[in-house]
């Protein structure tokens, strides 16, 4: 199978299978899309603002000391981390694994003998039992866990360098007209280089290896075998079948943010004119209308996303919607063939 109809076809599964939509958002939010799902109602502070309150602690750290209000910030800020990656990744994980398997079992995608009723191919398989699910998204969890782990540490020495940056700029600024943000990413070129390809390259190989185990059970060191195999074999159609559903999600949560981030501010706006609650029901309803819809297509195209790997995963065991016939040419009673 193609890459492209590999892309169409997973395109017409996830249109056919609207349970997969909540399931494929839930994944989403729960691995870091809720903050850019909720950047619309969030005050950023401003360069100044931002600056002001970490240089006190980015100074004494640059001269050998560590307060004891950035060692609590730290400790707290690990434990809610931990937290969300232990629980927010278990749970995104079942969510994953139970969209894997309803996208592998529509009839389309496994193929079903001619003579099969038409509401076999879109019949799911049986569910899988609680206990079992449950630890197929505790190995999924921990694959995507050490996929990823290379990502942990460009992280780790990325904000090690923006720390001694932002210091740098802070005492010594390299220019004035601009802000101290965009200044500290145009001096660590490589740290957003180095975080951009770990990131990649640890989701194509997690993506392989969570449908590994979610569809075959293979456990967790079988899984990322795999994932990195055929992420090595196969590296073009891993970075199509990576960036085009990602772009895709860009092309919709951008626009969507920017229109709820304006109808956010119409609601502000308003909200000055206590005399008049007509003006601030309207805005609301805009703004709450623009969220939805927002949420709908994200949650459309992460589907999308998931499905591109699915059939991917599938299609690598051999002819897509294939025969099952041992030997070419033997004769088959049900009239079955092979479907592309």
């Amino acid at each position: 199978m193609t890459r492209g109809a590999a892309l169409l076809e997973a395109l017409l599964v996830t249109l056919a299978t609207p349970a997969t939509w909540p399931l494929a958002l839930g994944a989403f939010l729960l691995r870091g899309g809720i903050v850019l799902v909720t950047l619309p109602i969030i005050v950023l502070p401003t360069p100044v603002g931002a600056g002001n309150l970490v240089a006190p602690a980015l100074t004494a750290i640059a001269l050998g000391t560590l307060p004891p209000v950035v060692v609590a910030a730290a400790a707290i800020s690990g434990v809610a981390v931990a937290g969300w990656l232990v629980l927010g990744g278990w749970l995104a994980a079942a969510l994953e694994a139970e969209g894997a398997r309803i996208v592998a079992a529509d009839g389309d995608v496994r193929g079903r003998p001619a003579d099969a009723p038409e509401d076999a191919a879109t019949t799911p398989a049986p569910a899988t039992p609680d206990a079992a699910a449950g630890r197929v998204a505790v190995r999924i969890l921990a694959a995507r866990l050490i996929a990823l782990l290379p990502l942990g540490v460009a992280l780790l020495w990325g904000s090690v360098r923006a720390v001694f940056e932002t210091y740098r700029e802070l005492t010594l600024p390299s220019e004035t007209g601009t802000s101290l943000v965009v200044r500290v990413v145009k001096d660590t070129p490589d740290v957003l280089l180095a975080i951009a390809l770990t990131w990649m390259l640890g989701e194509m190989v997690a993506a392989v290896a969570a449908r590994r185990i979610a569809l075959d059970g293979d456990g967790i060191v079988a899984g990322l075998r795999n994932g990195v195999a055929r992420t090595v074999r196969h590296p073009l159609t891993a970075l199509v079948r990576f960036w085009l559903p990602t772009l895709a999600l860009g092309l919709v949560v951008v626009p969507s943010a920017v229109a709820a981030s304006s109808a956010w501010s119409a609601v502000g706006a308003a909200l000055g004119q206590r005399d008049d609650p007509v003006p601030v029901f309207f805005a609301v309803v805009l703004f709450v209308a623009l969220w939805i819809a927002g949420l709908f297509l994200a949650a459309v195209v992460c589907a999308w996303r998931a499905a591109v790997w699915t059939i991917g995963d599938v299609a690598a065991r051999g002819t897509f919607g294939g025969s099952t016939g041992r030997h070419p040419g033997d004769w088959r009673r049900d009239n079955s063939s092979a479907t592309l």
